[in-house]
């Protein structure tokens, strides 16, 4: 998952490959999940079937206007959630909730990290590019979505070359994510999500047959 933050604009690009304990090709999803009634994004590395108890838990029982004020309380309610989670699952692997939205009060994009390995402590996050997993390639990111496209097949190609117990698995679609202003004549700003895939990887076809195999 690639995304950029910048006062004016969210960018979040995922792929749709989820894995299995064994590291083999489980099935395909969403990563990140749109709350409009908060003009903001979810999504998260790490623990998906967590990742997913957060989103439904905003979705079904917490009350904020936008992601500023949800941040507020985020941290315990993402400490409640986590401690409910099998003790095995929470020590096999880490896991890192991204809030991405406008911000009412500041009248901008706002993001936050909540990471287990930080108790789920607010990080306010700086506007800028962030990848995961890391690139250590030397393509640009500046258009959206071509860019963040090529460099997360990039991406893929340096993590295939990884043993699969280290290894970030890429693949299925790439779905691309875009939050801007639409600040109206009156003055009020209405904000314009667009989801797109805008790419599909070559061997998609033949992962589907894997995943299909393994249920």
């Amino acid at each position: 998952m690639n995304f950029a933050l910048f006062p004016d604009g969210v960018y979040v690009l995922a792929d749709t490959l989820v894995t299995t304990d064994q590291f083999e090709p489980g099935f395909f999803t969403s990563k990140v999940h749109p709350v409009p009634h908060l003009n903001g994004l979810i999504c998260g590395t790490g623990n998906l079937a967590f990742i997913l108890d957060w989103s439904r838990h905003v979705l079904g029982r917490m009350l904020a206007v936008d992601m500023g004020h949800l941040n507020d309380f985020a941290s315990d309610s993402l400490r409640t959630l986590y401690a409910a989670r099998p003790a095995a699952e929470r020590k096999a692997m880490t896991s890192t909730i991204y809030h991405l939205g406008f911000d009412d009060q500041e009248n901008q994009f706002v993001g936050f990290a909540y990471r287990s390995t930080a108790d789920f402590e607010s990080e306010r996050l700086e506007p800028g590019i962030r990848t995961k997993p890391p690139y250590i390639g030397a393509l640009p990111l500046t258009g959206f979505p071509n860019d963040f496209v090529e460099v997360c097949r990039a991406q893929r190609v340096e993590q295939d070359a990884i043993i699969p117990a280290e290894r970030v698995f890429i693949g299925g679609h790439l779905t691309a994510y875009m939050m801007q202003v639409d600040r109206m004549e009156n003055g009020a700003v209405a904000v314009v999500t667009t989801i797109t895939r805008p790419f599909e990887f070559e061997d998609f076809e033949t992962m589907y047959l894997v995943c299909a195999s393994t249920r």
